[in-house]
Parts: C-alpha cells; sequence; structure tokens
C-alpha cells in the first residue's frame, strides 16, 4: 500500500495527500467487529505553505471512554501531543475518528467538535481536516471534510483508489 490517496476540496487551491503508510494506520483502526469501539486521534502536517498539504503523521488519543458509537478524548493530552508535535515541526491540521458504518457520515456531536475545532484553530488555519473511518474499504470508507469554524466541506478523492484497499486491516479491540 505505497500510493498515496489525494483528495481535492471543492473551489480550494490546495489538495490533501495522505501517504500510504498513513492511510494503512487510519484503515487499522476499522471497526470490523460487531463489538468493536470507536478510535480517534490527531492528523499533523509539516509543511502548509504547499499546493499539496500532505498528512505527515496521524496519531491515536487513549480515549478517556469509547463505545461502538461514541468516543471521547482528553482535550489536554490532546494539546500536550499537539505541543510535542509542533516541537518536531509537525502542526496539527485535523482530526480523525471511526465510525461502526461503511459510509460514515457525521453526526451532531461530530459537528461541533469539528466547528469547535476550526474555530479555536482559526488564527493558525483556515480550516481544520476532519475525517471519519468506516467500515468500507477506502476510499468509500473514508470520509474527509474540511471544517471552516462556519461550515463542513466535502473533500472528495481526485482518483478511483478501491483496488489498494480491498482487505481491510483492522486492529482488535481491546
Amino acid at each position: 500500500m505505497s500510493e498515496a490517496l489525494q483528495y481535492q476540496v471543492a473551489r480550494a487551491r490546495w489538495k490533501l495527500e495522505i501517504p500510504g503508510h498513513i492511510a494503512l494506520f487510519l484503515s487499522q483502526h476499522t471497526q470490523c467487529a460487531w463489538n468493536a469501539k470507536e478510535s480517534v486521534g490527531q492528523l499533523y502536517s509539516r509543511d502548509l505553505t504547499t499546493d499539496t498539504i500532505v498528512i505527515d503523521e496521524a496519531t491515536l488519543l487513549k480515549p478517556a471512554w469509547s463505545r461502538r458509537a461514541r468516543v471521547q478524548f482528553v482535550p489536554s493530552t490532546a494539546m500536550a501531543e499537539r505541543k510535542r508535535m509542533f516541537s518536531k515541526g509537525l502542526h496539527c491540521i485535523g482530526l480523525w475518528h471511526s465510525h461502526p458504518e461503511p459510509v460514515p457520515s457525521p453526526s451532531q456531536e461530530d459537528l461541533e467538535l469539528a466547528a469547535d475545532y476550526a474555530i479555536a484553530a482559526k488564527k493558525q488555519l483556515s480550516g481544520i481536516i476532519f475525517t471519519i473511518i468506516g467500515t468500507a474499504p477506502f476510499p468509500s470508507g473514508l470520509a474527509i471534510w474540511v471544517h471552516d469554524g462556519a461550515s463542513l466541506h466535502e473533500v472528495n478523492p481526485l482518483k478511483p483508489t478501491d483496488r489498494y484497499f480491498e482487505q481491510r486491516h483492522c486492529v482488535s479491540d481491546i
């Protein structure tokens, strides 16, 4: 899985690239079992000045609690991670989490979280990447949006890449 996934935001001048190893990491957090709990993490990039923003790192946050259809993380833990990553030259550009549905869509709680993050990041970013991992193979099982603090904008794959993710790579739920 070395091929990168590329996405375009409608009416934006920049593209989003998810390298193969990051896509693999995300796919490993697919909720494959009926009783698998949601996972959550953050997305990072080194360079925000190019026409293609590359997700250089994706992390897994330890949840405060997690269920099949909800997850909660500790904001201070996420902030501490962002500070550590920033010291390594990485900028937090968004969040990801899993959903127990094939083609994921955001809940009202998801929309509120994305808006809160986008508003908090307004001085540094024009929007945050908000990603939900569904149970279908990527790209249909990988839903991506950009939230600008006011609304959520869908991000679409630039080319079909289903063949690279025909087999899911699930991590067993512990």
